[in-house]
């Protein structure tokens, strides 16, 4: 089965001005920091040691470019089904390699990765624990899956209802924070650490000024144990075989 994404409109664009993309990029390293903070005190990964890590759905670029600065002795990989995410991920990230590919179908041997990560993709797949049981393969035992998505049950979501930025077309799989848990654990795979981000979901919460009511707590906490925020962060490890 192919990606659905495959069939939308290309979603990568180009910054429009010099400012758009300073300010998008501050705010995708304030937002990603916290999965350093993980990485470092829940996988035990540090800047010296050799890993293999890859992104599915990589997109532009971003974190593939934060991943470099914080792991520059790690093995970057990064894929995305949209050939336009891809040119800019290359502007933005010149080390990791990239590659064309399929979220369901990755085409990696089994064992080849000590990290996964997939931010904003799972609700883009009709056949998420198709994803779930190929990324467990892919990762070595004990390897590690970083996973957010957008969180149906959120304050935004509950709110807004069909005017939620949620609800796209391209959105298959819209679940709730236990409904993934569930997903996961039947997919193999030990919840270490999950929560919920703040309130972007509001469309005056994304811009400045207003924007700083969620992205100073979101820079310096990433996300917070409830299940009312606007998208679910999960951090998971590939439960050892019996």
């Amino acid at each position: 089965m192919s990606d659905p994404r495959s069939s939308k409109p290309p979603v990568a664009r180009a910054p429009r001005n010099r400012w758009r993309e300073k300010y998008q990029s501050a705010r995708t390293a304030a937002a990603y920091r916290v999965w350093r903070r993980k990485l470092v005190r829940l996988a035990g990964f540090h800047k010296n040691q050799t890993r293999v890590i890859l992104e599915v759905g990589c997109g532009p670029g971003f974190f593939l470019n934060r991943i470099e600065r914080w792991f520059p002795q790690f093995r970057i990989l990064g894929f995305d089904i949209d050939p336009s995410s891809l040119r800019l991920a290359s502007v933005r990230s010149r080390r990791p390699r990239l590659i064309r590919a399929d979220a369901v179908h990755p085409p990696f041997r089994a064992g080849a990765f000590d990290a996964v990560c997939a931010f904003q993709v799972i609700e883009h797949l009709a056949s998420p624990e198709l994803f779930l049981r190929e990324t467990k393969r892919i990762l070595k035992d004990r390897g590690i899956l970083l996973l957010s998505t957008p969180n149906p049950h959120g304050i935004a979501a509950r709110i807004l209802a069909k005017k939620w930025q949620g609800i796209r077309h391209d959105h298959m799989s819209l679940r709730g924070p236990d409904e993934w848990a569930s997903a996961l654990d039947a997919a193999g795979f030990k919840i270490l650490d999950r929560g919920t981000t703040g309130l972007t979901g509001f469309p005056l919460l994304r811009w400045p000024p207003l924007a700083l009511i969620s992205w100073v707590p979101m820079t310096l906490f990433g996300y917070f144990p409830w299940k009312l925020g606007e998208s679910l962060m999960l951090i998971s490890r590939k439960r050892e075989a019996a």
